[in-house]
């Protein structure tokens, strides 16, 4: 009920802020659930909202998403997040950022984790069917981890995102994040994300996708490598 309910709230929320200015404003809501019964009885349920504003000289973009899992009515894991992030553009493709985020995830043993981060962006690649950005930057850490000493830590990061329309109603688009612990070189996290967008019409997609975690020094318990592969429908505003 927890992940409906923050589901809704920013759905609704978004819909406020399309209603100032329709042309600056965009955002998505995604949804998806999966339910099996017979010799095992589980339940999945997944949503994601992105909404943005985009002008001239700035940007800005709320997300949230959660993730949850059951069987036979007990919890088996359950992953929620919400982040911002303001930039300001500068001297043609370039742009500062800073981004604060929030989550949770049972799969890797972290109960709370909020990273606070700063840096600067290009986007090298502006056209009408191809897009890549890159950022790269630094912040700070703070982990809640469960049956382990809570970490703290600062942080260098890199990332990209290239996204390319296969067709007037499809397009394609993967990321790489990197994130590196300062005090310990061997704690660092990689997050990657593949995906395959088409319209079905004028405000609704179907979305495929597959995403990969890796931290190489995990909770102690869990294993390193996470990955989930979705599919979704995708309504957009």
């Amino acid at each position: 009920m927890k992940k409906i309910l923050i589901f809704i709230y920013i759905l609704c929320l978004s819909n406020a802020l399309n209603a100032d200015d329709i042309k600056l404003w965009k955002n998505a809501a995604e949804l998806s659930y999966v339910s099996t019964s017979g010799n095992t009885k589980t339940s999945t349920i997944a949503g994601k909202n992105l909404f943005n504003y985009d002008d001239s000289s700035k940007a800005f973009e709320i997300g949230a998403g959660g993730l949850g899992t059951k069987s036979d009515g007990v919890v088996t894991g359950e992953q929620f997040n919400i982040y911002e992030k303001v930039s300001i553009k500068y001297l043609w493709s370039n742009y500062a950022f800073e981004r604060i985020g929030w989550n949770k995830d049972r799969f890797a043993g972290i109960a709370n984790r909020w990273d606070m981060s700063i840096g600067i962006g290009r986007n090298i690649i502006d056209k009408a069917d191809d897009k890549l950005s890159l950022e790269l930057g630094g912040g700070y850490v703070l982990e809640d981890r469960m049956n382990e000493t809570d970490q703290s830590f600062s942080t260098y990061r890199g990332y990209f995102k290239y996204m390319h329309n296969l067709s007037p109603t499809a397009n394609a688009s993967q990321n790489l994040e990197y994130l590196g612990n300062f005090k310990n070189s061997a704690d660092y996290h990689i997050h990657a994300e593949t995906s395959l967008i088409t319209s079905i019409s004028t405000h609704f997609s179907l979305k495929v996708s597959y995403v990969w975690n890796y931290a190489n020094t995990p909770v102690s318990g869990y294993k390193k490598t996470d990955t989930t592969t979705s599919l979704a429908i995708i309504v957009n505003y």
